[in-house]
């Protein structure tokens, strides 16, 4: 028996924004503890509390961000009239004696109301000291009260994010724990820390109006709200943080433009031959792969110092720049030659073992959570096709029935699938028969009882144990009974759907001309979408190649339509999408930006 490949992608991928605020002050931890609870209370009574609350909060950073704005605004007025004072003073003289007489008789005077405007100055003076005492005083509460928090659970924190912060959610986990990003912070927080949906969406809203107001002050384009909303701030570096990698997901982008350098020549009588790419900024460092001269990799980051992070091949570190060529003429060679026909760094060790690998999060490709992994599992359960079905057997070479196929199939991936079709018909999520990747299982069922699941192999197809008469065999998918499918493997949270200029969509799959449409193009950030949740309108995570939004009443929700040669799903809507109006959506912003307004035939897909 040949065992499963576990291919990894050590990449990261990008997903969509999903925002929420801290209630208090928290800390992100790096583990979740054990034995510990993080769910929220999901009743209406304290929804309607967590709202209330969350209004509140937003009442109270807009009061604030008006006090900002209106100090911005008064030093903007005393700007411009000192500016006037100063062109005027010329013109102002004293021609009079009585004017003289005047002015002397008010300066000699006693004056009340100056002793009086002396005494609130200096009220006002005290009272902002008190102010930022008590703000001292809390503050150093609140870091006593996280520090003790994180002896109690004995996990420890890797950041800290104050009241009102921004974070995103990039994994729910089944204990009511989420898996975070905020700013460079990554690792886990309780969903009872913090606010979601409507009560998230409140305190976005004050947030969007600030930076929007913010960028219009300062002549800038709009970008989010990251900037005017705080972020975690790091209390362990994200290379020593174990959580930092614990999903490879990231709402930032994470594909680079390509950058392209050749070894020099020059490599040749200075390095003799062979340029080392360090896992450190100096070349006592360890070396994690070597390059000779005319070999390609691409700069990923500090491109205008003396060493330069590169990528080359799956070797990433750092290399000197004078050993490099990146040049136009260097980009316009590789371009014309293609990136396939150059050679690529060796490499010295693994990835994994490698401190320099997520120095960036960006690649010149984008990850794959678990596309390779699918193809595994179908490989690997392949060979058993042949061997016997046994009612209650787990066995896959000895014999075994459908669940207990499927089961030993997702054990030997690390997935403890209950032993009955019944029970696992009702374990990870569902989704649409039609909808199934290779990997996921899919579920016949006959008056309301779940009798047989086969595991999907795509085009139609099926690897099923399927009775005592023929045993494992490949089958295809039983359209009649096949009521749901489950999907079990971790790549919910991907965004890469094939890409959504890849043509997969053959002739025959060309149903009904629809007509021509005006095709946009836009992502899952707030610019966009302008709502905390990150996903669609109907409540399905947004994936590139995949999903579009469209006016339901021309192109009803869960229609697959061609565009370009490509088939795409409806799943969102929008209130600026009426007719004939498609978006579709994709991975960044940048690329939303990049793609503008175009029109196309649109086709229903048979």
């Amino acid at each position: 028996m040949k065992q499963p490949e576990m291919v990894e992608d050590f990449r990261f991928w990008t997903v969509a924004r999903k925002y929420a605020f801290a209630r208090t002050a928290i800390n992100v931890r790096e583990e979740i503890p054990e034995a510990a609870d993080g769910r929220a209370d999901t009743s209406e009574e304290a929804k309607e509390a967590e709202l209330e609350a969350a209004k509140k909060d937003a009442k109270e950073l807009r009061t604030g961000f008006d006090i900002e704005n209106q100090k911005y605004n008064t030093k903007k007025v005393k700007r411009t009239k000192t500016a006037k004072g100063v062109k005027k003073s010329t013109q102002i003289k004293l021609t009079g004696l009585n004017i003289f007489s005047s002015a002397k008789l008010k300066t000699e005077a006693p004056n009340q109301t100056n002793l009086k405007a002396g005494k609130r100055a200096e009220a006002a003076r005290q009272a902002e000291k008190d102010l930022q005492k008590q703000k001292e005083e809390q503050a150093a509460k609140v870091t006593a009260d996280l520090a003790a928090q994180q002896m109690e659970e004995k996990v420890r924190s890797v950041g800290t994010i104050s009241q009102d912060g921004l974070l995103y959610i990039l994994k729910e986990e089944d204990n009511g724990w989420l898996y975070v990003e905020s700013g460079n912070v990554r690792g886990f927080v309780k969903a009872s820390e913090i606010y979601t949906e409507d009560a998230a969406q409140e305190l976005l809203d004050v947030y969007q109006t600030q930076a929007r107001l913010k960028a219009s002050k300062e002549n800038k384009d709009y970008t989010g709200i990251e900037g005017t909303a705080k972020t975690a701030q790091a209390l362990v570096e994200a290379k020593d943080n174990q959580a930092y990698t614990y999903l490879r997901a990231t709402v930032n982008q994470t594909v680079a433009d390509k950058e392209p350098a050749l070894v020099s020549e020059q490599v040749d009588t200075d390095k003799k031959g062979i340029l080392d790419i360090q896992e450190e900024k100096n070349a006592d460092s360890r070396v994690v792969g070597t390059m000779t001269a005319g070999e390609l990799c691409y700069i990923l980051a500090d491109e205008d110092s003396d060493w330069v992070y590169v990528e080359s091949g799956d070797v990433r570190g750092f290399a000197e720049k004078k050993y490099l060529k990146s040049d136009a003429e260097t980009k316009a060679q590789v371009i014309e030659r293609g990136a396939d026909s150059y050679s690529v760094a060796d490499e010295n060790m693994d990835p994994e073992d490698n401190k320099a690998l997520y120095y960036t999060l960006t690649s010149t490709k984008e990850g794959t959570p678990s596309g390779e992994i699918r193809q595994s599992m179908i490989e690997y359960a392949s060979q058993f096709v042949g061997n016997p079905y046994v009612w209650g057997g787990t066995s896959l070479t000895n014999g075994a029935d459908c669940s207990g196929f499927v089961q030993q199939i997702y054990k030997a991936y690390g997935y403890d699938l209950p032993r009955v079709a019944e029970d696992q018909s009702q374990y990870g999520t569902k989704i649409p028969v039609e909808d199934a990747q290779p990997g996921d299982l899919i579920f016949y069922a006959k008056n309301g009882y779940v009798y047989h699941v086969v595991m999907y192999a795509g085009d139609g197809k099926t690897i099923e144990a399927a009775n005592e008469d023929v045993g494992i065999i490949y089958g295809t998918v039983y359209d009649k009974d096949a009521v749901w499918a489950t999907r079990i493997l971790d790549d919910n949270y991907t965004v890469a759907g094939g890409g959504i200029g890849e043509v997969n969509a053959t002739q025959e799959m060309y149903g009904t001309d629809l007509g021509n449409f005006t095709i946009t193009y836009y992502c899952a950030c707030e610019i966009c979408c302008n709502k905390a949740d990150g996903i669609t309108a109907t409540g399905t995570p947004v994936i590139e190649g995949q999903t579009i939004a469209v006016d339901p009443s021309v192109i009803p929700y869960g229609t697959k339509v061609i565009i370009d040669g490509h088939v795409f799903t409806a799943e969102d809507c929008g209130g600026a999408i009426k007719k004939n109006h498609i978006d579709v959506y994709v991975n960044s912003h940048e690329e939303a930006l990049a793609l503008g307004v175009t029109n196309a035939e649109v086709y229903l897909a048979k």
